[in-house]
């Protein structure tokens, strides 16, 4: 049916438990690899590698195996579109918050980004249709991201003040 996004397992809670599975492991990826580098910048940039790898492997995995890829995709304009705007929205959704918690410790920053991810992947894991999250990543998802990652970095922000303030 055109426009319908069809789960991969078979359900969208399948796909949303599988989701926060995959999400769990991504974010386990990105802090092991943010603690090895000798910079929060680095650790940001090979997280970000390793953050658009996983997102890739969600995205294609399914598709290549369901051979559910949309109409069109491998087109010059599509490929265009994908690395020079959606490949590093999605890097910057990973380096931001893994750059935030290197330099300032904030691990408010690192709950918005498993939660983004959760729901990242759980798109990403729709497959079937004419329906590609690729086409509205960045006028859906990314501000969505960027939302939450705000708020649940300023309720981390806002918590360590109330806590200073009582201990002292």
């Amino acid at each position: 049916m055109q426009g319908n996004i069809d789960p991969t397992f078979g359900s969208r809670p399948v796909d949303a438990g599988v989701s926060v599975a995959l999400a769990s492991f991504t974010l386990l990826g990105l802090y092991t690899l943010q603690k090895r580098t000798d910079t929060p910048k680095g650790g940001a940039a090979a997280s970000s590698g390793w953050y658009v790898l996983m997102c890739a492997l969600v995205y294609l995995g399914p598709r290549y195996v369901h051979d559910t890829f949309a109409s069109g995709v491998f087109t010059f304009q599509y490929l265009l579109w994908v690395f020079a705007t959606v490949l590093p929205l999605v890097a910057l959704q990973a380096g931001l918050p893994v750059y935030i918690f290197a330099t300032r410790g904030n691990v408010g920053a690192l709950v918005g980004l498993f939660a983004v991810t959760v729901v990242t992947f759980w798109g990403l894991l729709g497959t079937g249709g004419e329906s590609d999250i690729l086409i509205g990543y960045p006028y859906a998802v990314f501000p969505v991201a960027v939302i939450i990652v705000s708020v649940t970095t300023g309720v981390d922000i806002a918590a360590r003040k109330v806590v200073n303030r009582v201990s002292i």
